[in-house]
């Protein structure tokens, strides 16, 4: 199988961020590729865009796990490390060249390096959290680089970490916990069980947490458990969605929840529960998701098919974006490999 079949077939995009300025979309894949796509190509049309998609290359070595956007910096979360590349909004181009590098300092009784598996930044500090693969969650200076602390009470992988505007972090991990912390405490400031919760475990699927989400009053999260909503205050469960797959994204949009993973839609509902929106896709597991309500409203949900799906209302699928197939440069390689190949074949 040629490359770009094989890259067309297996293509798993675990990551997306959308820029600063709210004009362009990155989607990083195990590969180790960025895409680039202009949302203004999105904002006047459901058909996809006329333009091709950018990519940049960071190495087939690189699995881009995660991403993250500040100011004008991409950041990359890979296998041990975090870097950041410039972004040029001008020019519309990322450098090639890491501006920064931070490596996750292995443990005494590490027997691998962790992957970075989530990022979380809190703008108005500075701050960047990153959760890691050794169940820790360090805390990152985006000023000099400095891992300023680690929150430590995770036993197993930390797939997702988001902040409240309290100044709270909550943590999802594979150990089937959700915790919340402060920097004012050294240990989690509260431990949340849902597989414990009978309303709420699936026993064929485990205890692992794969998404946290959070808004003013309540969080949502959701693994191998059903998706759940939670009060902050109390952290009582409330209410149970009936999402039928494995969970890996969920997240509060506008007044509604939205949950996707192991299934072939991706659903909304409403806090109580009911059924909003039942969006086919054509991932085998859908792991992110992006959106946006200025200066146009846009969600775009990604995972592992070849394949963006673009909303636009949050009720309906609107389009889906190529990407291998429908990048720059495509055809020139193309071109060049049915070149060799008929030369390889006349050889004979």
């Amino acid at each position: 199988m040629k490359e770009r079949d094989l890259k067309r077939a297996y293509n798993n995009v675990l990551a997306q961020a959308i820029s600063t300025s709210q004009k362009f979309l990155f989607a990083g894949n195990l590969f180790g590729d960025i895409f680039i796509l202009s949302l203004k190509e999105l904002e006047n049309s459901t058909e996809e865009p006329p333009n091709k998609l950018r990519v940049c290359s960071q190495g087939s070595d690189v699995d881009i796990n995660c991403l993250a956007f500040h100011r004008d910096f991409l950041i990359v979360g890979a296998v041990g490390l975090i870097y950041g590349l410039k972004w040029d909004e001008e020019e519309e181009t990322l450098s090639t060249k890491r501006a920064w590098e931070i490596k996750i300092p292995l443990q005494v009784d590490a027997v691998e390096v962790p992957d970075v598996n989530c990022l979380w930044v809190c703008h108005e500090t500075d701050a960047l959290y990153a959760g890691c693969g050794d169940g820790l969650i360090h805390k990152i200076n985006l000023e000099d680089g400095r891992i300023e602390r680690d929150y430590r009470g995770h036993t197993d992988f930390v797939h997702c970490v988001v902040g409240h505007a309290d100044g709270r972090i909550y943590s999802g991990a594979e150990d089937g916990s959700v915790r919340s912390w402060s920097d004012r405490q050294k240990i989690e400031t509260s431990i949340t069980e849902p597989y414990k919760d009978p309303k709420l475990i699936r026993p064929d699927w485990g205890k692992w947490i794969g998404a946290v989400a959070v808004n003013d009053d309540w969080l949502i999260c959701g693994g191998g458990p059903r998706p759940a909503i939670f009060h902050l205050g109390s952290m009582q469960c409330t209410r149970a969605f009936d999402f039928p797959g494995r969970v890996h994204l969920c997240d509060f949009v506008d007044d509604s929840v939205v949950i996707g993973g192991e299934y072939n839609h991706v659903q909304f509902y409403t806090l109580n529960g009911t059924l909003q929106a039942n969006i086919p896709v054509e991932h085998t597991s859908s792991y992110s998701s992006v959106w946006q309500m200025n200066p146009f409203k846009f969600m775009s949900i990604a995972g592992f098919s070849n394949k963006l799906h673009i909303l636009k209302d949050f009720r309906f699928l609107d389009s889906k974006i190529e990407l291998y197939g429908n990048v720059q440069g495509d055809d020139v390689d193309i071109d060049a490999e049915d070149e060799k190949q008929q030369d390889e074949d006349a050889s004979f």
